[in-house]
């Protein structure tokens, strides 16, 4: 049992990446102009500084500075594309340009004055406009006029703040109250998304609103710490080291950057879970080491001492120590941004895997399955598709997401699919088939869902997985798309490979203890009905010993005490008596016969099969007037259990022709061809009603040819009547 390779199929069916309209509208020229200005000011900035201007900072800074820039500015235009250019998008890229063209003059703000009052400009205009971007994160809010009042600060303070850093002065009032305007925006931001995230209204918006706000923490919180708050107490910039602020800033365009291009990454939850696990481990190895330094240093002892050798072996096992904790509360912090709550997705797994060892009922395995893989995967739903004893595919088990229930279509529990359908979009041998929906460039390149992908996509199944056990096909697991985008990244593919080999052989499992479960109540009611067959029987026996032998033995006595009373006195009289005497002697053996022919007619054992159909159809046809035909084909010798098999359905379908059929005649045949022996009996009555086929009559039937190991088959005749026909192997090596 094992997972075929996965059919990746991309369907470009989205909103188009670029459309002209996107350029069109005054707002948006005004953005994408500012946006190209700023390119200008980070290209003039880079030759300034391989002109040699600002020569108090090395080569590796304006290279840092006007990279980060750089990048800054492309995540605008990013944002831009994606929000299609709504007011969301608009304000990013203006907040991009302006941030971009303060780190492209990073280095260069005390140089001159048109610098500085760039660098001034951009410092004091990216927070008001990072936090109208983060007003106009959640789609459909309009620009109010109001807004511009979040401006007037930066207007305000940007002359004075262009003379600080031109002069480099590190005793005005105006800068402290400009830095305390950045921090403060930079707050205002962090506790807008706090309360978006409250009345976020999908789980795609939900996730979103929490990512931006990690994005947020992880600028805001270092640049405070690092930048902002060393500024403000000290009142000067020479009390800082600049070579922090590419990093801070680059660590924020990557939080940024996640959080606003969430449903853009096919490997979106990959990206940020080994982000934040390695980020974090990476921090306190830095920050352990760092702190060890610094206590040598303080101490004025190296790694080469006794006391330094023993600081480094106890911070590296402290660190080693330290590893699974911290990677637990960091998946614990990627499952919140994520998906707002803290469950370990490899716990769940681990318990669904103990779960599917198991034996189970199908309907169980099911409900488990579905349940357990939507909760340790996030989904917004799955449900199993399972073959109905029709051929075809039915909803049998559902699982949906808990949050926003409102906002996600059920999962249809009464659809039935066409098997044929289901297996041509899964392939031959069925494969796993994972479908993406994608972005074309443009609206030109747009695609529709190609046809042998419509039955899946209708579902809303993104990735359709099929459980073949050692029958076929029997189910196919349909998981939705995750709660915080759509796509199953490589981590959840490779986690599911072996769960999905497990739950193929407990499906296996579980359909066999089924059937198991149905032979043994099978087996059970097949014991009733033999119990009551045969006290059927034997009350039937008891009645003709009772009313047909034992009264002809009576009269058997009674004759005889005549005759013998005749013979002294009238001997014409006693032969008569003795003749009676004879003739109800006659009748009585043969009724024995009878009795014991019907319990096991005695000319199997000595004629054969074939010979005693004849007899018992001749006897048949003499006493009911139907006719019969026969008909035989070689059978030769059988086995006794398939000749004592097949005389009792004879029987019994002989019974049913005259008890319910209506028919004046029958037809029985008996050959034996390629291995089997096969009986048929058809008549030419009135049929029989599908129920009747349920009856005690034919299950038995059914149950006598199939202990012996062979099949019966009850069906319409040619000529509207009813056939019978049951094969049993006899020629099995």
């Amino acid at each position: 049992m094992h997972m075929e390779p996965i059919q990746r199929i991309v369907v470009r069916d989205k909103h188009p990446v670029f459309e002209p309209r996107y350029l069109a509208g005054p707002f948006n020229r005004w953005a994408l102009a500012f946006a190209g200005v700023s390119l200008l000011i980070q290209v003039i900035g880079l030759i300034q500084g391989l002109l040699g201007q600002g020569k108090s900072v090395g080569w590796f800074d304006h290279a840092s500075f006007a990279i980060v820039a750089f990048l800054w500015l492309m995540l605008g235009f990013m944002v831009f594309l994606q929000r299609r250019a709504g007011l969301a998008g608009r304000l990013f890229l203006l907040f991009a340009a302006s941030g971009s063209a303060f780190l492209g003059v990073g280095t260069l703000w005390y140089v001159s004055y048109p610098d500085a009052f760039i660098y001034a400009l951009g410092l004091l205009f990216f927070p008001p406009l990072l936090y109208s971007f983060v007003r106009a994160f959640r789609d459909g809010q309009t620009w109010h006029q109001a807004e511009l009042l979040l401006y007037l600060p930066a207007i305000a303070l940007l002359v004075p703040v262009t003379h600080d850093f031109a002069t480099r002065s590190a005793s005005s009032a105006s800068f402290k109250v400009a830095l305390l305007f950045v921090g403060i925006y930079l707050i205002a931001a962090a506790v807008q998304a706090v309360r978006d995230l409250s009345f976020s209204r999908t789980p795609e918006e939900a996730a979103q609103t929490r990512a931006l706000l990690f994005g947020l923490m992880a600028g805001t919180v270092p640049a405070i710490a690092a930048l902002i708050e060393p500024l403000a107490t000290t009142g000067t910039v020479k009390s800082i080291n600049i070579s922090w602020m590419p990093p801070i800033v680059l660590l924020f365009l990557i939080a940024m950057s996640y959080s606003v291009l969430l449903s853009e990454f096919s490997e979106g939850d990959l990206i940020v879970r080994r982000g934040v696990v390695y980020g974090a481990l990476t921090l306190a190895i830095v920050v352990a080491y760092g702190v060890l330094g610094e206590v040598l240093a303080t101490s004025h002892a190296s790694v080469t001492s006794l006391s330094g050798g023993l600081g480094f072996v106890a911070v590296t096992v402290l660190i080693g120590a330290a590893f699974t904790p911290i990677t637990y509360l960091a998946r614990r912090l990627v499952d919140w941004v994520l998906y707002g709550r803290k469950v370990d997705r490899w716990e769940l797994l681990q318990a669904l895997s103990a779960r599917l060892s198991t034996v189970m009922q199908p309907d169980e395995f099911g409900d488990v399955l579905v349940h357990e893989i939507t909760d340790a995967l996030h989904l917004r739903g799955a449900f199993l598709l399972r073959k109905t004893e029709g051929g075809q595919f039915a909803v049998a088990n559902t699982a949906q997401a808990a949050p926003f229930p409102t906002r996600m279509a059920p999962i249809p529990t009464n659809l039935v699919l066409d098997a044929e359908t289901v297996e041509r979009a899964l392939s031959t041998p069925a494969r796993p088939l994972l479908l993406v929906h994608a972005k074309p460039l443009t609206a030109a390149k747009r695609e529709s869902v190609p046809e042998r992908f419509r039955v899946v996509d209708s579902l809303r199944a993104a990735l359709s997985i099929p459980l073949v056990t050692r029958s076929g096909l029997e189910a196919v697991l349909c998981l939705q798309p995750k709660l915080a985008h759509d796509a199953f990244d490589s981590d959840d593919l490779e986690l599911l490979t072996p769960v999905m080999r497990q739950a193929t052989a407990a499906l296996d499992n579980a359909l066999l203890f089924s059937r198991l479960q149905e032979k043994v109540q099978e087996l059970r009611m097949a014991y009733v009905r033999i119990a009551r067959e045969q006290e059927a029987e034997r009350g039937r026996l008891a009645r003709e010993l009772h009313d047909g032998t034992a009264q002809e033995l009576a009269g058997l006595i009674t004759l005889a005490t005549v005759a013998e009373r005749q013979l002294t006195t009238d001997g014409g009289a006693a032969l008569t008596t003795l003749d009676r005497l004879r003739r109800q002697a006659e009748d009585a053996y043969q009724g024995v016969r009878r009795a014991s022919h019907a319990l096991r007619p005695l000319m199997l054992d000595d004629f054969g099969l074939a010979p005693t159909l004849a007899r018992y159809l001749q006897g048949f046809q003499e006493a009911t007037g139907i006719t019969v035909e026969f008909m035989v084909d070689g059978v030769g010798d059988l086995p006794d259990d398939v000749e004592l098999a097949l005389f009792r359905v004879a029987q019994e379908c002989m019974e049913n022709v005259r008890k319910h059929s209506g028919a004046t005649e029958a037809r029985l045949s008996l050959q034996r061809q390629n291995g089997n022996v096969t009986l048929s009996v058809a008549d030419s009555g009135r049929g029989i009603p599908d129920q009747r086929e349920r009856g005690i009559g034919l299950a038995g039937m059914r149950e006598r040819v199939e202990a012996v190991g062979g099949i019966i088959q009850v069906g319409g005749a040619a000529n509207g009547g009813v056939q019978v026909e049951a094969s049993i192997p006899v020629d099995v090596p």
